[in-house]
């Protein structure tokens, strides 16, 4: 009787092992893209800008030339619709499973290092966005951790609330004591500069208050902090505005905005201001599962869902005003 039931544990506990091998097939379900041709047109009053983060601090335009590896480990669509007056931001996790431009089955953080990391690896990266969710994003703006550090610093830092875990994290990690005011201490809310704040928008490891670990807690201590970045600005003036746009221009690695789109985007920011900023990840949840590719864990993603999902949460309560 005790071999019979040795025997079934045994045979329990390797269906146990292999049963998340299966979701880790190699034979991806097929993805239903959205063709050039078949794209929606974005509504009338919507603007869309692509923020793009890469991995590593203090690196100069030259480097993309010179050094490869770079992942876009932040990506990040902010939408404004100026006619339902809305400030949206769309979080996308970095290990999302996409096709790429050639046909080939990748994680969506490295589609900029594969494809040359210059302007057209930022072409392809957007083009794979738009194919992916029915989108129609142009325009970007490329930074790393450094400039993010700096324009947080720029407005004067931002207030965090943290919990016990990621306070205990954050005191591990070694960052000074005098980034955040006070010294952190244990959970409660605290200012933190810009250094503290990037830090914290990197955790992965602790749980986030409301339970997301991982790439999905990241995005979301991304959407708190681009949140508390807006609703410190409420009150900016236009001089002030331009003072912080001459930070971000400064600390831009690439982008393919003009000095006109520039001022337009600060213009449409500022008849903006005090305007609650909504938030969503890329996938929601309940439309992936873990998967693997080239030996890495990635996201399989039901595009279909997370387009209906996206679309609306953005275009909901939009409309277009007809002369």
């Amino acid at each position: 009787m005790k071999q019979i039931v040795k025997r079934a544990f045994s045979l329990l506990l390797a269906f146990l092992v292999l049963l998340p091998s299966a979701s880790l097939a190699a034979d991806h379900k097929p993805y239903s893209l959205v063709a050039d041709e078949d794209r929606s047109a974005t509504p009338e009053g919507i603007h869309h800008y692509l923020l793009v983060c890469i991995d590593h601090w203090n690196v100069q335009p030259q480097d993309l030339k010179t050094k490869m590896g770079y992942h876009t480990d932040g990506l990040m669509l902010v939408t404004v619709d100026e006619y339902s007056r809305r400030v949206m931001i769309t979080s996308f996790i970095r290990d999302m499973l996409i096709v790429r431009p050639d046909g080939e089955w990748g994680r969506i953080n490295n589609l900029f290092y594969l494809n040359g990391q210059d302007e057209k690896a930022v072409d392809a990266l957007i083009y794979t966005i738009n194919r992916h969710f029915d989108l129609n994003i142009e325009k970007y703006i490329m930074v790393d951790f450094s400039s993010v550090e700096r324009i947080i610093d720029a407005v004067g830092g931002v207030d965090i609330t943290i919990t016990a875990r990621e306070a205990r994290y954050l005191q591990n990690y070694s960052i000074s004591a005098s980034s955040t005011t006070p010294a952190i201490s244990g959970a409660g809310t605290y200012h933190f500069s810009g250094h503290a704040a990037v830090i914290y928008m990197r955790i992965r490891k602790v749980a986030t208050a409301t339970g997301a670990t991982q790439d999905v807690g990241r995005t979301e201590r991304d959407r708190i902090v681009m949140s508390t970045i807006a609703d410190s600005l409420k009150d900016i003036t236009y001089g002030d505005a331009i003072d912080l746009l001459d930070v971000i221009m400064e600390n831009t690695i690439m982008t393919n905005m003009t000095g006109d789109d520039y001022l337009s985007a600060v213009l449409l920011a500022l008849d903006m201001k005090g305007t609650e900023v909504e938030g969503i990840r890329m996938p929601v949840d309940d439309s992936y599962y873990l998967d693997s590719e080239a030996g890495m864990a990635t996201q399989w993603i039901d595009p279909e869902v997370n387009r209906e999902a996206l679309h609306t949460f953005l275009y909901g309560t939009s409309f277009a005003v007809i002369d």
